[in-house]
C-alpha cells in the first residue's frame, strides 16, 4: 500500500499530460508522450528550413518566447527538415517531436513542413503556461486533400487587411483552399484591365437591402468597392506563403447583372440594367446566344488566369433562369443550331465552351452543382451545395466533387437561438451539426468515394457587413470543419473537441479574434417525462462561467 500515493501522483500527472497534448486542433493522426520535459524558459531558435518559413515562424512565436534567465546556456533548437522519403508518404505528411533539448519537424514537402509548424504554434502557446512541455511524437496528415473556405465579397466588402486575417485563420486550422467569391449581381470586384467598365460601373450599386429579407427594405446609401490586381496578387502571394490555394469564383452564366449594367450588350434584352441592391436570384443572365459574351468572358479569364495559380478556376454555374433565353432569339438560334433539346443543354453548351478555353489555357473549372443540368463538362470538377446528391453524381460518373452542403457547410445560417444571434440568413446549423458531418456520401463504394476531394465552409455576406461579424459566423465552426477534413474519422470525438476548443478559445481571444460562443447557449426543454426542465444541448458542456459571461455582454463591434 505504500505504492499508492506515488501511484495516485504519477496517475495525475500522466492524465494532466494527455489532456495537454490532446490541445491541438485539428487533432493529429498521432500524437503520444515520450520520456523527459522540455523546457522553454531559455528561448529557442529555428533552424533549418525553407528561408521563407524559418522567418515566419521565428515572427509568429518571438512573443511566446519567455525572458531568458542568466543562468541559461543555451537556447532550445527548432530543427525544421526536409527529406527525400524511402516509400510514398500521404501528402502533407509531417512528424513532429519533442525532446528534452530539441524540438525537431521533418517533412516530405514544403507544404507539410508549414503544417508541422502549424502543430507546433499551438504547443508552445501551450507551453507558455507552464514554461515546458512534456516530450512527445507527432505523426500527421490529412484525410482529405480539399478543405477549404469560402468568403463572400460582394454582398458586402471586405478589405485586404482582413482577407490576409482570414487566410491566417484557414492557416492556424490546417486548411488549404480559399475560395473568394468576388461577382455577382451586387457587385464586381476585381479589376480587369481590358474591361474597365466592370469596375467603375460594376463594382457600385446605389444601395443595398437591410433587414430581414421578408421586409424587401433598402437604403440609398451607394455602396461598393473592388481589389485592384496588385492587391489580387498580394493576396494570392499571402496565401501560397502558407500553402493556401485561392480559388476565385467568376459567376456564368447567371448572377451576371454587375456585367450587365457595365456592358449591357452581353444580356438577351439590351438593357439598361443596373447593380442590384437586393439578395436573391435574378432573370437576367448573360445571353448564351451571343458570342460577344464568350469574347468578354474570355477577356476576364484570361487576367483571372494571370492573377491566380489555382489549378480550379470557380465558374458558378448556379441559379441561372432561362426565362431570358426562353424569349431571345439569339439563345434560340444557337440552340437550334447547336442541335439543343433545351435551356438546360444550353446551359451545358454554355460551360463547356468555357471549359474548352480554359483547358486550353491549363486550367481545369469547378462549378456548383447546377452545371450537371443538361450534361456536365468533360473535366469539370462540381462543388455540391444542394444536398449531396451532385457530389455522388459526379463522384459516380468519374468526376471530381467537392462537399459543401447547405445543411452542414453553411456559415451564413444561425447557430444558436435566433433570439441571441445577430440577424443571419436563416437556417440553423451548430457547432456539433457541423462536427457531424461526414464528407463521404454512403451512397459511393470505395473506389467512387475517391472522386470526392473534401468539402469546404461557405460564408454568404448578404447579412455580415462587417470582419468582427464575419469572425463570428465563421468561427468556431471553421474549427469543427477543419477537423472533420483532417483527423482520421474513427479518431473524431465530439466531446474531445470541445474541451481543446475551450482552451482554443482563450487563445483566439489573445488574437482578438470575434468568436461567437453560442455553442454555451442552453435550449430548455420543459416536456421532460420527469417533470423537470432539462438543457437541450448535445454536448452538455457546462460554460466556463468567466469566459462565457465575457461573450455575453461583448457587442459584435
Amino acid at each position: 500500500m505504500r505504492l499508492l500515493p506515488f501511484f495516485i501522483v504519477f496517475t495525475a500527472q500522466v492524465s494532466a499530460q494527455q489532456s495537454e497534448l490532446r490541445a491541438v486542433i485539428p487533432a493529429p493522426v498521432e500524437m503520444r508522450l515520450t520520456e523527459g520535459t522540455c523546457h522553454l524558459t531559455c528561448g529557442w531558435t529555428i533552424q533549418g528550413g525553407p528561408a521563407e518559413l524559418t522567418g515566419m515562424l521565428g515572427a509568429e512565436t518571438a512573443e511566446l518566447q519567455q525572458r531568458r534567465p542568466i543562468d541559461c546556456e543555451r537556447a532550445l533548437v527548432i530543427q525544421l527538415n526536409l527529406f527525400t522519403p524511402d516509400t510514398l508518404l500521404p501528402g502533407e505528411w509531417y512528424s513532429l517531436t519533442v525532446e528534452p533539448d530539441r524540438i525537431h519537424i521533418s517533412a516530405t514537402t514544403e507544404a507539410g513542413l508549414y503544417r508541422g509548424s502549424r502543430s507546433l504554434v499551438q504547443l508552445l502557446e501551450q507551453g507558455r503556461e507552464t514554461g515546458s512541455l512534456p516530450c512527445l511524437s507527432i505523426t500527421d496528415w490529412p484525410r482529405f486533400p480539399w478543405r477549404g473556405m469560402h468568403l463572400d465579397v460582394v454582398r458586402h466588402f471586405f478589405p485586404v487587411d482582413f482577407v490576409k486575417q482570414y487566410i491566417d485563420l484557414l492557416a492556424r486550422y490546417k486548411m488549404n483552399s480559399f475560395h473568394w467569391h468576388l461577382t455577382d449581381d451586387q457587385g464586381w470586384r476585381i479589376e480587369i484591365k481590358s474591361r474597365p467598365k466592370l469596375t467603375e460601373v460594376g463594382a457600385w450599386r446605389s444601395g443595398s437591402q437591410i433587414g430581414p429579407y421578408a421586409r424587401l427594405e433598402f437604403d440609398t446609401v451607394r455602396y461598393g468597392g473592388y481589389y485592384t490586381q496588385d492587391e489580387i496578387r498580394e493576396v494570392v502571394a499571402y496565401a501560397a506563403a502558407r500553402h493556401i490555394n485561392v480559388v476565385p469564383e467568376i459567376e456564368m452564366p447567371g448572377h451576371a447583372l454587375a456585367v450587365l449594367a457595365a456592358y449591357p450588350q452581353v444580356g438577351c434584352a439590351g438593357g439598361p440594367y443596373a447593380v442590384n441592391r437586393g439578395w436573391g436570384v435574378f432573370e437576367d443572365v448573360f445571353c448564351a446566344g451571343n458570342d460577344s459574351t464568350f469574347s468578354l468572358l474570355e477577356d476576364v479569364l484570361t487576367e483571372v488566369m494571370d492573377l491566380f495559380s489555382s489549378p480550379y478556376i470557380h465558374i458558378g454555374g448556379d441559379e441561372c433562369p432561362k426565362e431570358r433565353w426562353k424569349e431571345c432569339p439569339k439563345c434560340q438560334a444557337r440552340l437550334k443550331a447547336e442541335g439543343l433539346k433545351d435551356e438546360h443543354e444550353l446551359q451545358s453548351y454554355f460551360i463547356q465552351r468555357i471549359e474548352q478555353f480554359m483547358n486550353a489555357k491549363g486550367r481545369k473549372i469547378i462549378g456548383w452543382d447546377e452545371i450537371l443540368e443538361g450534361g456536365l463538362a468533360p473535366n469539370a470538377a462540381v462543388m455540391s451545395w444542394r444536398g449531396t446528391d451532385g457530389g455522388v453524381a459526379a463522384a459516380k460518373s468519374g468526376h471530381y466533387a467537392v462537399m459543401s452542403p447547405g445543411s452542414h457547410c453553411y456559415f451564413d445560417h444561425y447557430q444558436g437561438d435566433p433570439a441571441n444571434e445577430p440577424l443571419a440568413f436563416g437556417g440553423y446549423t451548430t457547432l456539433q451539426k457541423v462536427y457531424s458531418y461526414e464528407p463521404i456520401p454512403t451512397e459511393l463504394n470505395a473506389e467512387e468515394a475517391k472522386y470526392i476531394l473534401g468539402a469546404q465552409g461557405n460564408l454568404w455576406t448578404e447579412y455580415i457587413l462587417t470582419p468582427e461579424h464575419a469572425e463570428y459566423m465563421a468561427l468556431p465552426r471553421m474549427l469543427a470543419l477543419a477537423e472533420v477534413l483532417w483527423t482520421p474519422k474513427e479518431k473524431r470525438d465530439e466531446s474531445d473537441f470541445i474541451q481543446r476548443l475551450e482552451k482554443e478559445f482563450i487563445r483566439l481571444e489573445e488574437m482578438q479574434v470575434n468568436t461567437s460562443k453560442s455553442l454555451y447557449q442552453v435550449q430548455w426543454n420543459s416536456s421532460s417525462r420527469s417533470g423537470f426542465i432539462q438543457p437541450r444541448n448535445s454536448s452538455q458542456v457546462e460554460p466556463r462561467s468567466a469566459l462565457f459571461w465575457r461573450h455575453r455582454l461583448r457587442k459584435i463591434r
